[in-house]
């Protein structure tokens, strides 16, 4: 369903044929690992929302060692509205703070209008903007009259050995 409402979004989100099985793939390889948790909303034996929780390192050059990631998440239709997100992340909450993280990110599809306000009373503000590009329509125009050497290198192997 999540994969579904994204589809109707953006182009973007296009899915494959066998989409359902490799989702099912990689949850599995996911749930392998301790650095994930997988919060369910469940009303009378139905699962209504779901939040894919999981700890990843961040970049080694900032003071921050761990971040939390909220990678995926869905709500029923019918049940949006009524504070089921907040649940599931307090819930996150918890187990981000037990591992020891002190911010979460997350990503919303600039299109999910719904979704991002949802995120924003929960208090997220914006701060990286991901941006895309088609290649199929790249270059538009040229954008520059100088002739610029652009050039490739490669670091050297001493350089990745350790």
């Amino acid at each position: 369903m999540l994969a579904r409402h994204h589809e109707r979004l953006s182009d973007g989100f296009s899915l494959t044929l066998d989409g359902k099985r490799r989702w099912s793939m990689y949850l599995r390889e996911k749930f392998a690992e301790i650095s994930t948790k997988l919060v369910v909303a469940e009303e009378e034996g139905e699962i209504v929302g779901f939040m894919l929780c999981m700890l990843e390192p961040n970049i080694p050059v900032y003071k921050e060692r761990k971040i939390g990631v909220i990678s995926d998440v869905f709500v029923k239709e019918q049940r949006r509205r009524k504070g089921l997100a907040k649940k599931m992340l307090d819930f996150a909450a918890r187990w981000f703070k037990k591992n020891k993280v002190r911010t979460v990110r997350l990503n919303v599809a600039a299109n999910n209008l719904e979704a991002r306000a949802a995120w924003r009373m929960l208090g997220f503000e914006s701060f990286m903007i991901d941006k895309r590009l088609d290649l199929s329509s790249y270059p538009r125009k040229r954008t520059s009259r100088r002739p610029v050497r652009v050039v490739h290198s490669k670091p050297k192997r001493k350089l990745l050995r350790r």
